[in-house]
């Protein structure tokens, strides 16, 4: 199975929620992962927002920096029924059960197998394809 692991990361100049805020990731496709683990699509249940999401990590805020922990997410690229599949990062707000904004320079990411691990700049500098 090809898990990856994203370093966290620090961002600094803030200037959002100091507490209740999460990096949710979703899945923009059903895809099977290359050791068998299924990811269905993400469910649009509130038009007003992405739906249900797939994974959940809570955000820190110390100051004006945020910090994003570590985030391990399946390999996409591999995937034997999808391989087109991705995933969408959007931070939200607990408090008010909001969006606050799309995490990264692209709207959606996909992932290699390869390697296995990396940065969020990577991913962003590839462009939606890493």
């Amino acid at each position: 199975m090809a898990s990856i692991t994203i370093g966290n990361i620090a961002i600094s100049g803030w200037q959002g929620n100091t507490n209740g805020v999460q990096l949710r990731i979703y899945t923009n496709g059903s895809f099977t992962a290359t050791g068998g683990n299924l990811h269905p699509a993400t469910v649009q249940d509130n038009p007003a927002s992405l739906g249900t999401f797939f994974q959940t990590y809570t955000c820190t805020v110390s100051g004006s920096t945020l910090t994003v922990p570590t985030v391990t997410l399946d390999s996409t690229t591999d995937s034997p029924d999808n391989p087109s599949a991705s995933y969408s990062a959007i931070f939200f707000d607990t408090s008010s059960g909001k969006q606050i904004q799309q995490f990264g320079t692209y709207s959606s990411f996909s992932i290699s197998p390869s390697p296995t691990s990396t940065t969020w700049g990577n991913i962003f500098a590839a462009g939606s394809d890493y």
